[in-house]
């Protein structure tokens, strides 16, 4: 048997998303399986480098990127998104998957599993996103899909309770981390000289993308009510993260807060390092945004991958109280705060900061807890719902 994944975005990218994927390859791979990555081959220069390189991972499955017509690195902003699309799948069609009887896709393209079904193929969803338009068009594509992977219940009660899908025939597979990557020996005081960041000094930590729903923003509000004098040394706020215009309008917000250092984007392989060095990490999600559809998804639908790199480093987590959160951090393994309050966020930090013993505890748990969400127990759950439908 042979899985191929299919994606229509651009790889490498300093988006989540890319690591999803080719973590869940390489994951799979490592289970004996061959394992192709199928996704286009556009003319943005950082989609030119080297995937494997890229994501500092051995190259145990095979990348296959398909040239295609690149409306949107050629300047066509308007409608650029569906011709490289359109291009894409254009170009599926021509494609050779081999023998449809060894050959197993995984989609994150909605249509180009239809497409493959239609050809005859045993195809398999990897649902990150429920839709909240179009439904229509959307059952008629999950009904023909052999199973579909969903990151949450929630999406899988969607699925079951809008598109009429047996829950059987939907699996639970969440985000995960890499516990390789937090075989890490430096003490946090190594870890902040190497990092260049403040050794006497406590840090609290962000990281991620800067959008609104993400509650970046709830952070540095909170960051601009912080009283230093609660402390005999000096707190940061330290946000790792962020590119293009959302990180420059982002620095622009924080401008002149002494107490905040706004980095910018990093390297994947090393947010390892960064979350071990701080003294509490916060998962501040927010359940507003000036996009309705992003708040539903910071609410319901997402499931972060820096929650799971959150658990893993041993470092006090505090998260907001929103069901997406909340299936996987409850009150043992984290402090929850509402969200969108920078008042309670505040309230929740100064916990962690002044009860050790509840700090150490939560963080403990957290850590005992995360081991259920490696990438390799994400491609083994996936492996044996392949096997179980198959059979």
């Amino acid at each position: 048997m042979q899985i191929i994944y299919i994606s229509k975005a651009r790889l490498p990218t300093e988006k989540a998303y890319g690591t999803n994927m080719v973590k869940t390859c390489e994951a799979l791979a490592k289970t004996g399986i061959e394992v192709t990555l199928l996704a286009p081959q556009t003319g943005n220069k950082s989609a030119q480098r080297d995937i494997f390189s890229y994501y500092d991972i051995k190259p145990v499955f095979s990348v296959h990127q398909i040239p295609i017509i690149d409306a949107i690195s050629m300047g066509w902003w308007r409608g650029g998104f569906w011709l490289n699309h359109l291009s894409f799948l254009a170009r599926l069609l021509a494609h050779n998957f081999g023998d449809k009887k060894e050959t197993i896709i995984l989609a994150r393209d909605e249509i180009a599993a239809l497409i493959l079904t239609v050809k005859g193929f045993r195809v398999f969803y990897d649902m990150h996103g429920f839709p909240e338009r179009k439904r229509w068009f959307w059952k008629i594509i999950m009904k023909r899909m052999d199973g579909i992977i969903a990151t949450n219940e929630w999406k899988r009660e969607q699925c079951a309770s809008l598109f009429d899908i047996p829950r059987e025939k939907i699996i639970i597979a969440p985000n995960g981390f890499d516990p390789a990557l937090f075989e890490i020996r430096g003490s946090r005081d190594e870890l902040r000289k190497e990092l260049g960041l403040p050794r006497d000094a406590i840090i609290v930590m962000y990281t991620g993308h800067l959008y609104d729903w993400k509650g970046a923003g709830v952070l540095l509000e909170t960051a601009k009510q912080f009283q230093v004098s609660c402390f005999m040394f000096q707190v940061y706020f330290v946000f790792v993260g962020g590119t293009g215009k959302e990180l420059e309008d982002f620095r622009k917000k924080a401008s002149g807060l002494k107490n905040v250092l706004v980095l910018g984007h990093k390297p994947p392989q090393s947010i390892p390092k960064y979350l071990k060095a701080a003294d509490v990490l916060v998962l501040p999600n927010s359940g507003i945004s000036q996009n309705a559809r992003f708040a539903v998804y910071s609410q319901k639908d997402t499931s972060p991958i820096k929650l799971f790199e959150y658990m893993a480093s041993g470092t006090p987590v505090v998260a907001s109280d929103l069901p997406s959160i909340m299936e996987i951090l409850n009150e043992r393994n984290a402090e929850i705060v509402q969200p969108d309050s920078p008042d309670d966020l505040l309230n929740g930090i100064m916990r962690l900061l002044h009860v050790k013993n509840h700090a150490e505890q939560i963080a403990a748990q957290a850590y005992a807890d995360s081991i259920k969400f490696t990438w390799d127990r994400r491609a083994q759950n996936i492996l044996a719902f392949i096997n179980r439908r198959m059979s």
